[in-house]
């Protein structure tokens, strides 16, 4: 149904192009504008006096559509939240005004608790009001936490939605559950009053949660002092000045000297927060004059210099924020050790928003009015949680070194494993912003837009060439990018780097097949318009399999509680000592190994998600003196799998494949396949868990057939990978254990077990 036309509106939007059109030179603009004009003519052409009824009603529709068009202009409507509230239903305005009301209750009860400190009467008042207020606060709560239970899709919808709301308002800010977590923590240790310390990597938003608390929290914006080596005292006490002293009128007076106060002046006067940002730029000797200010209290006068004396207001705070001194800042300061000990107590690390939520944040910058997004569905469940995992690697790499599953993927591994890490370059919330608004802009101005997969490694070239990044670096974030599965639509040359860049397994096996990587391309050509319940149903971390196996995990016996859920991973000792014990079991009690073997098996150990194996390559790779060998799916080595529905465990024949190697099947399934993304594949993990409970596994595991768990590939003694296989023994109601080679045939008897995601 279309929609009534306001024609207020389209008498101003007539109008305003006919301005335009006067004062325009271009031709084309001039016969774009002439168009312009001819539609909303036949618009206006619409309503006519007549048709209205006579003229008073005609001039109360004016007046109405005018009040209408006056209200859209004078409220933030970025969002149609009509429109969003009737798709995801009433429980958006139950969570809507519940999270309102959560928000200030804290910003109030933050506020309360800080007067309290150096104000009787409010410590008097809070005794009174905060219990209650905490009761209300508590029952608020429970029946938000009712709604959500009973309705996790609209709840979800709801808060990517205000996720859209929050970086429209705030800017940087969305209250994902880390930032919210962080910023309550602020307002903590903003209760006492006493300098606190936010040191964190740069692009983390350590300044953007500081200035945040102090507004929520204090209800004032706090001051501003900009640190660098350049910085100076008058800078941020103030100075001294003249001007014209006030005359007579029309007559100019004499001049006088006043005083100018800078930002740590006017905080103390006024009774505010000041921040200090990147603190650890300023000289040690700069540092140091705070120890005199540190220990003061309301009521305390301060000499200023130049300003004569200030008295601490109540409310008065400093906040400090700051990149640390390391190899990757040494132009930053070391807090001198009077300075540090004060913040001993007050300090809170600020760090990078995790993949999964810098995702929702993605799908909230991508948001249309009507809180859909316009992208394909490839792009929404692999383009971007691919890009989200990235920048966390990149991340790890920038505060530290490589972490050590991306170094073997990215074979970055130095000798005696040491792990590189980036010096300068760095992927942020701040880069997300820019692509996605840039990626806005393409579309509304660029009739031959490219795929949105191609214009993320386009953007991702950018900083890639960026020769203010040292070499090494965009090396390093290269190939980070590239076994994440990006970039793949550009080469090392547009990249100016050598070419040989990609020449690793991970990256050489997604880019290796043109076709594979035209397909890309199409798949990310596919746009459409996801609704807003459509996009909360995306899973892409498994965040729901996570929540139903933590809800599930509630439901047993206190002593077989699990203590890692969906998605943990265990310390590789834990790992060995498990899995690779299981296989030293298998040599023994199944496979009559000698002491020997059973000595070497399970004893090493490796991570390797099975997308990242080469499996032609790893079906000829045959070495003895590898025997002990064996990868772990880190997608499903953390499931306790007693919290996993026995449905969702499938089994599937692939029958086009008999008489095929095993290494085909394998590469079909993790790299062809279509139906690839709704599933894991389970390995050593779970063939583990079904042997030692073969009442807990599902009856499409005990037809008779053998089934193969292609998550896990471990080598015999003979120096060959196996796949780990099991055989369901109906007379003794338990599993046979095998393994088998790549190189055998898939024959009519051979099953694939996978987890639905």
């Amino acid at each position: 149904m279309s929609e009534t036309p306001n024609f207020y509106k389209i008498s101003k939007e007539r109008r305003e192009v006919r301005k335009r059109l006067k004062e325009e030179k271009s031709s084309l603009v001039a016969e774009a504008l002439v168009e312009t004009i001819e539609e909303l003519n036949v618009q206006a052409k619409e309503f006519s006096i007549a048709k209205e009824g006579g003229l008073t009603k005609a001039k109360e529709r004016i007046g109405k559509e005018r009040s209408e068009y006056e209200e859209t202009k004078t409220e933030e409507r970025w969002l149609d939240e009509k429109s969003i509230e009737s798709e995801i239903g009433d429980i958006y305005g139950i969570l809507s005004d519940s999270r309102e009301k959560l928000f200030q209750t804290r910003d109030f009860e933050m506020r309360q608790l800080r007067k309290g400190i150096f104000d009787p009467e409010a410590r008097d008042l809070n005794k009174r009001v905060l219990p209650k207020l905490l009761d209300k606060k508590a029952s608020l709560e429970q029946s938000v936490a009712d709604a959500r239970e009973q309705d996790p899709l609209r709840s979800r919808a709801f808060d990517l939605v205000s996720y859209e709301k929050d970086l429209h308002r705030e800017g940087h800010i969305a209250a994902v559950p880390s930032t919210e977590k962080e910023i309550e923590e602020i307002g903590k240790r903003m209760i006492s009053g006493k300098p606190m310390f936010l040191p964190g990597p740069t692009g983390t938003g350590k300044t953007s949660r500081a200035r945040f608390a102090a507004e929520h929290f204090t209800g004032q914006k706090a001051e501003m002092v900009y640190c660098n080596p350049q910085t100076r005292e008058s800078n941020i006490w103030g100075k001294t000045g003249i001007r014209p002293a006030e005359g007579e009128a029309g007559q100019r007076g004499a001049i006088e000297t006043v005083d100018i106060y800078g930002p740590l002046a006017r905080a103390m006067r006024d009774g505010k927060v000041v921040i200090f940002d990147e603190f650890t730029a300023l000289p040690k000797e700069q540092m140091v004059f705070f120890k005199g200010i540190f220990n003061a209290k309301v009521g305390d006068t301060v000499n200023v210099m130049g300003n004569g004396v200030v008295e601490i207001a109540p409310g008065f705070q400093m906040i400090f924020t700051a990149n640390l001194k390391s190899e990757k800042n040494p132009e930053r300061q070391e807090l001198p050790p009077e300075i540090a000990r004060e913040f001993e107590q007050n300090n809170l690390e600020v760090g990078y928003t995790p993949p999964d939520e810098a995702y929702d944040i993605m799908l909230a910058r991508l948001m249309d009015k009507d809180g859909s997004v316009t992208l394909s569905r490839f792009d929404l469940t692999d383009t971007l949680p691919r890009f989200a995992k990235a920048m966390a690697e990149v991340q790890t790499a920038f505060t530290d070194k490589e972490s050590d599953a991306t170094a073997r993927l990215t074979q970055t591994m130095g000798t005696g494993g040491r792990l590189p890490g980036l010096k300068k370059l760095v992927f942020t919330q701040g880069t997300v912003e820019n692509i996605l608004d840039a990626w806005k802009i393409d579309k509304q101005t660029n009739p031959k837009s490219p795929s949105f997969v191609e214009f993320l490694d386009r953007r991702l070239a950018i900083a890639l060439t960026f020769k203010e990044y040292p070499e090494s670096d965009r090396i390093l974030a290269a190939k980070i990018l590239a076994s994440q599965g990006l970039l793949r639509t550009v080469t090392p040359k547009e990249l100016g780097l050598s070419a040989d860049v990609f020449n690793f397994d991970a990256a050489n096996r997604l880019r290796q097949d043109k076709n594979a990587v035209e397909e890309l391309v199409n798949k990310s050509s596919e746009e459409e318009r996801v609704s807003i319940l459509e996009l909360a149903d995306l899973d892409p971390f498994n965040k729901k399999q996570e929540a139903a196996a933590s809800a599930a995990a509630g439901f047993l016996p206190p002593d077989a509680k699990p203590d890692v859920v969906f998605g943990a991973i265990p310390p590789p000792e834990t790992i060995k000592e498990n899995l690779g014990g299981f296989l030293k079991r298998s040599y023994k009690e199944s496979w009559s190994g000698s002491d020997q073997i059973v000595a070497g098996a399970g004893e090493k150990p490796e991570m390797k998600n099975p997308l990242e194996i080469d499996w032609q390559t790893a079906a000829g790779d045959i070495d003895a003196s590898k025997f002990g060998e064996f990868t772990i799916n880190p997608d499903t080595v953390g499931i306790k799998w007693e919290t996993i529905p026995p449905e969702k465990i499938k089994v599937f024949a692939f029958e086009d494949f008999r008489g095929k190697k095993r290494w085909e099947l394998a590469k079909y399934i993790t790299t062809q396949w279509p139906d690839r993304d709704k599933y894991h594949i389970p390995g050593i993990e779970y063939w583990k868990y079904i042997f030692e409970n073969p009442d807990k596994a599902p009856d499409s595991l005990k037809d008779g057939n053998w089934h193969f768990l292609f998550g896990s590939v471990f080598r015999g003694s003979n120096g060959r990978w196996n796949v780990p296989l099991a055989i369901w023994v109906g007379s003794a109601s338990k599993f046979e254990r095998s393994g088998h080679w790549l190189t055998l045939d898939w024959t009519s008897d051979d099953r694939v077990v996978l987890l639905e995601k």
